[in-house]
C-alpha cells in the first residue's frame, strides 16, 4: 500500500476503518436521526470529509472516538438543517388560509412560479441558492462544501436574487416572505 493509503494514526487504511466502523456509526446515526436514509447520508458525509482531508488529518484521540464525534456533529447539523426546512414549509403553509380555496390555489401557483424560477437559474447559482435558503447554510459553509471562495458564493447569491426578482416581480411580496423568513 502507498503511504497515502494509511491516513489514520495507528496505520490503518481508510478502507479498513470504513469497513470496521461503518455499521456501528450507522446505528448511532440512526438512533439520533430516526431515519435510515439520513443516517446513511450522515456517515457517508463524515467519511467523504475524512477522505477529502486525508492529507491534513491529525487525529488526537482514538479513531473510534473521532469518528463517533464526527458523526454526532454531522447528525446535529442535519437536524438543524431539517428544522430550518420544516420551518420554511410551515411558514408557506401558514400563508395559505384553509377556508379560502382561491387563496390556496394562488399560493400553489406562486410556489410553482418560485420553484420554476429557481430551476431556470444557472446550475451553480441555483445550487448555492438552495443551499443558502433551503438548507440554511451560511456562505462560508457553502463555499467550503463546494470548494469555492465565500466571495463567489456571495456573487452567485446576488445573481440569483436579482434574476428571481426580475422573474417574479408580480409575486414580489410572497417572494420576500419566502426568501427572508
Amino acid at each position: 500500500m502507498a503511504k497515502s493509503d494509511y491516513i489514520f494514526p495507528d496505520g490503518q487504511s481508510f478502507e479498513t476503518v470504513f469497513r470496521q466502523y461503518y455499521p456501528g456509526l450507522r446505528g448511532y446515526a440512526l438512533k439520533l436521526l430516526s431515519d435510515e436514509a439520513m443516517a446513511d447520508e450522515a456517515v457517508q458525509e463524515v467519511f467523504l470529509k475524512i477522505w477529502q482531508k486525508k492529507d491534513e488529518l491529525n487525529i488526537q484521540t482514538s479513531v473510534k472516538s473521532y469518528l463517533f464525534r464526527a458523526v454526532h456533529n454531522q447528525c446535529l447539523n442535519m437536524m438543524k438543517s431539517q428544522k430550518i426546512k420544516e420551518g420554511h414549509h410551515q411558514y408557506v403553509a401558514d400563508l395559505t388560509p384553509q377556508a379560502d380555496l382561491t387563496d390556496s390555489m394562488e399560493t400553489m401557483e406562486a410556489k410553482e412560479r418560485i420553484y420554476g424560477a429557481i430551476a431556470r437559474l444557472p446550475e451553480q447559482c441555483a445550487r448555492i441558492f438552495r443551499m443558502s435558503r433551503f438548507d440554511g447554510l451560511k456562505y462560508k459553509e457553502i463555499a467550503k462544501k463546494l470548494n469555492i471562495s465565500p466571495k463567489t458564493v456571495e456573487v452567485q447569491m446576488g445573481k440569483a436574487l436579482k434574476r428571481l426578482r426580475e422573474d417574479l416581480k408580480d409575486f414580489l411580496v410572497l417572494l420576500i416572505f419566502f426568501l427572508f423568513q
